[in-house]
């Protein structure tokens, strides 16, 4: 069997460990990406290698950190010969939200952006520079690297958006800094379509809706959770009336990075039990 080498940044949780165990699954091994929870991290990969008999290399960091994407490409060439054949950027957060406020406040120290320090509060200019270097400026620091390890015919760049960053739903004012820097994810990944497409290499973006993970417990958490009332208003009104599992995501991720999906490119999937409709 050919040797296939998938990058999947946010790999060991959520929405991105449906998509390891699906790209494992299909033969892949993977270099995962992780900011923090190095016990997850490490169940993630004992999980992978032992159910699939896959190769996992983990790499710590904050994507948001050009540091952190020299570390995963130096992997490409340290552990696995400089050949990639997929790209995931799925990594992200919702600060405040997805996140405690500890790691907010470990977020900002982590970018110098001291003055707020312990107030709870941020600077609009100071979501909007960490926002922009989580999503877009990610995705074109990994993609600038990525093709060069790619072969032609053989290459597959897939990212992670979220409902409300195009038209095709009405916008979420609560999720401007976040959606706004997923919109230019989803621009970018047009344009690097249309400039990739002569090698072949096919680039596209799923946008899930409501997938039960933990971080939408986290951020439903004084709404009584996820399977709580208010959630569940909220996903009865939806087509499909119910939540999708990271696991239907991760299987349609899979999809694009296989040769069954070689000519399409330049999508963005909603993946999302019609919630787009809504």
């Amino acid at each position: 069997m050919i040797s296939k080498l998938a990058i999947v940044t946010g790999g060991t949780r959520g929405i991105g460990w449906g998509i390891s165990q699906h790209l494992a699954k299909d033969g892949y091994d993977l270099i995962l990406g992780f900011n923090s929870n190095e016990e997850a991290a490490s169940i993630a990969k004992a999980k992978l290698e032992l159910n699939y008999g896959c190769k996992v290399s983990l790499i710590k960091g904050d994507v948001a950190e050009e540091s952190t994407i020299e570390k995963i490409f130096q992997c490409v060439e340290d552990d696995f010969g400089g050949k990639l054949t997929a790209l995931i950027h799925n990594a992200g957060l919702y600060v405040g939200t997805t996140t405690s406020s500890q790691s907010q406040r470990a977020i900002l120290a982590t970018n110098d952006s001291t003055r707020l320090l312990g107030t709870g509060k941020w600077n609009s200019f100071d979501k909007y520079d960490y926002y922009q270097n989580v999503y877009p400026k990610c995705l074109i620091r990994c993609v600038e690297k990525a093709i060069n390890y790619m072969e032609d015919k053989n290459g597959y760049i897939v990212a992670i958006s979220s409902p409300g960053c195009n038209n095709t739903q009405t916008p979420r004012l609560d999720y401007v800094m976040p959606g706004q820097a997923k919109a230019v994810v989803e621009f970018l990944v047009r344009n690097y379509a249309k400039a990739l497409a002569p090698r072949q290499i096919t680039v596209n973006v799923v946008i899930p809706g409501f997938v039960k993970t933990d971080a939408w417990e986290f951020a439903t958490a004084n709404r009584g959770g996820v399977d709580g009332d208010a959630m569940k208003n909220r996903i009865e009104n939806t087509p499909m009336q119910r939540w999708a599992s990271v696991e239907e995501i991760g299987a349609a991720v899979a999809f694009l990075c296989s040769v069954q999906a070689a000519f399409i490119t330049g999508v963005a999937l909603p993946v999302d039990g019609g919630l787009h409709l809504s």
